[in-house]
């Protein structure tokens, strides 16, 4: 499906491309915003680590995807680079774009904690966008039912598969495009009242897993089953373990009091005694 949305000479931007590109660029203007806001004289390096995971990311999800197709692709060797056509893994993206953002940032010195929770709030931006192309593009449509007649106007929609036929379908979309708004208003709740730093980024994550793996069982597009599972599923179950793991342990490291704050605790406390009670000491 995927229809084109512009052309120009030799060049054709599809509807799935100029969505996901759109989600990118919002995502990183959030990101670089944020770098002003701890580094206004020096953002260039916020913007080179953000451009990593962009990178990174998108040789992973293309990776991936060709990993779990591959039966299509030993036949179509030719296709496997050209990701204008389609297929990219989100599972596949985070597994090389968050490690080339991590090593850059080690790198260039920006500040690890600070980018990531930087990009908790660019993840769900980029979700909205995504799905909202894979409703152009027919990708990730919902089962077929019998009639619109039976489901509120909101879970139901004549929608196009992955080859352009319509058909009463579940509106999965915009169930994906809720779930990334919900999860924004949420990061943008602890950026607000600056919770959980550091650990927002694997929230974000694992939250998006989990209702993903449950939009899955609502899914009609085609995929390889794992373990009498879609192999998104899976993917999405390894992620929600991971995501899980990495945050509760970023939460702990973060709650262990360092040697400045334990200093600054007893200068407190001895302030805060009377000279009585420091002699009877």
């Amino acid at each position: 499906m995927n229809p084109v949305v512009l052309e120009i000479g030799s060049l054709t931007v599809r509807h799935y491309t100029a969505w996901l590109s759109g989600g990118i660029l919002l995502g990183l203007l959030l990101i670089l915003w944020n770098g002003y806001r701890h580094d206004p004289d020096d953002i260039t390096r916020w913007l080179d680590v953000g451009l990593a995971a962009v990178l990174g990311g998108l040789a992973g999800a293309r990776a991936v995807h060709v990993a779990v197709e591959w039966d299509y692709f030993t036949d179509h060797h030719d296709e496997i680079t050209l990701i204008r056509l389609g297929g990219l893994s989100w599972h596949g993206a985070l597994l090389t774009g968050i490690p080339a953002a991590l090593a850059l940032a080690w790198l260039r010195r920006v500040p690890i904690r600070a980018w990531t929770d930087a990009l908790a709030l660019a993840w769900p931006v980029g979700m909205v966008f995504t799905w909202q192309g894979c409703r152009k593009a027919g990708c990730g449509y919902g089962l077929e039912v019998t009639t619109l007649a039976d489901f509120p106007d909101w879970q139901v929609a004549e929608l196009p598969d992955v080859y352009g036929l319509y058909a009463p379908r579940l509106e999965l979309h915009m169930a994906g495009m809720l779930l990334g708004g919900m999860l924004l208003l949420v990061m943008l709740l602890l950026a607000w009242q600056n919770w959980l730093p550091g650990v927002r980024l694997w929230l974000a994550l694992a939250l998006t897993a989990l209702g993903m793996y449950i939009v899955g069982f609502f899914r009609a597009d085609p995929a390889h089953t794992w373990y009498d599972r879609r192999a998104d599923q899976v993917l999405d179950l390894a992620l929600l373990f991971f995501s899980t793991l990495i945050g509760g342990t970023a939460w702990l490291i973060g709650r262990r009091p360092t040697a400045a704050n334990t200093t600054e605790e007893i200068h407190e406390d001895h302030a805060g005694s009377s000279p009585d009670q420091s002699n009877a000491r």
